[in-house]
């Protein structure tokens, strides 16, 4: 406990500034150190006699991004949001890291925080990590809830890696500075530059193209989507990228995992789905979901769905 720094703070100016809602009221934000950085995290209607939940967003997102799903589970659990080292309000990262650099950030911030066997909860990067954390720290977590990660043998992630193992591409030259909203695009990876210039864009801008490529997303989903966008600071370097990609090499953690665990898989071809449940069937305490009519960011595309079969997993779980 001696190297926790918690500090509540007051961020909704510095969320107004940007053109984003603040945090709701009952809701806290601080930092935490772990494994060398300051880790960001929000915290929802913390209560110390409900059940953990520990959420973990997908690359250029932030913790905010699960607010509605959160909304949807704040009553009965306990919910810290982090902000992935590289994205957010925490730390950038560092030379020295490597593919399993998130995955021990999360552990770490368990354990700094004294957060006793929590759920974990991860979507896309994140999934791939809280999948890891549940394989190769079996005693950390009561359960693990994966949101759209991949299974099976589908190759590295898209726009992760090329064939030859190295980061994608990067784009010559700075993008425009308030680019039109309906020919708006955004990178995971390329040059420092490249990458500020980004988080100029127009926060409005962003909104815009949030609503315009997602139309059933709520507007806060937008706004805090929106917002990552302006936060996001992670792969500056092809280093960067790759202990972003590298945390995403899962292996054979699925077949490893022994707490309880559930998979949400984005809408699919009946092809797909077939491949996607043989490869769940690895797991030797778990089952896979296909939320019908989503795409990757299922918990926006289809928010109750995706909710009542989280909750109908978490009312299965045994104290």
């Amino acid at each position: 406990m001696r190297y926790l720094i918690i500090g509540l703070l007051l961020f909704a100016s510095t969320i107004l500034k940007a053109g984003a809602p603040p945090i709701p009221g009952d809701w806290t934000s601080g930092y935490a150190y772990v494994n060398g950085i300051r880790v960001h995290y929000y915290r929802a209607v913390p209560e110390t006699e409900k059940p953990v939940i520990v959420m973990v967003h997908g690359v250029t997102d932030n913790g905010v991004c699960w607010s509605t799903l959160t909304w949807k589970l704040q009553k009965d659990y306990d919910i810290y949001m982090l902000d992935t080292r590289g994205h957010g309000l925490s730390d950038p990262f560092t030379p020295n890291d490597d593919g399993d650099t998130l995955i021990k950030d999360v552990v770490e911030f368990v354990r700094v925080m004294d957060i006793e066997k929590p759920i974990l909860m991860g979507h896309s990067m994140g999934a791939a990590t809280v999948m890891r954390i549940g394989a190769e720290y079996p005693d950390l977590a009561r359960a693990v809830v994966m949101l759209d990660p991949f299974v099976g043998r589908r190759g590295p992630p898209p726009g992760s890696r090329d064939d030859d193992g190295k980061a994608p591409a990067r784009r010559p030259g700075p993008p425009a500075r308030e680019p039109n909203p309906e020919t708006l695009s955004f990178s995971m990876h390329n040059s420092p530059e490249y990458l500020v210039a980004q988080n100029n864009y127009s926060y409005d801008a962003l909104v815009a193209k949030a609503r315009r490529d997602n139309p059933r997303w709520n507007l806060v989903d937008c706004q805090y989507w929106a917002l990552s966008k302006k936060q996001y600071h992670g792969a500056y370097s092809d280093q960067a990228w790759q202990s972003m990609s590298g945390s995403m090499r899962t292996e054979d953690a699925l077949a490893t995992i022994s707490v309880p665990a559930l998979i949400l898989k984005a809408d699919a071809s009946p092809e797909q789905r077939q491949a996607h449940q043989e490869a769940a069937k690895v797991m030797q305490n778990g089952k896979l979901v296909h939320i019908d009519d989503s795409g990757h960011n299922l918990h926006h595309d289809q928010l109750l769905r995706t909710t009542e079969v989280i909750v109908d997993f978490f009312s299965q779980l045994k104290d």
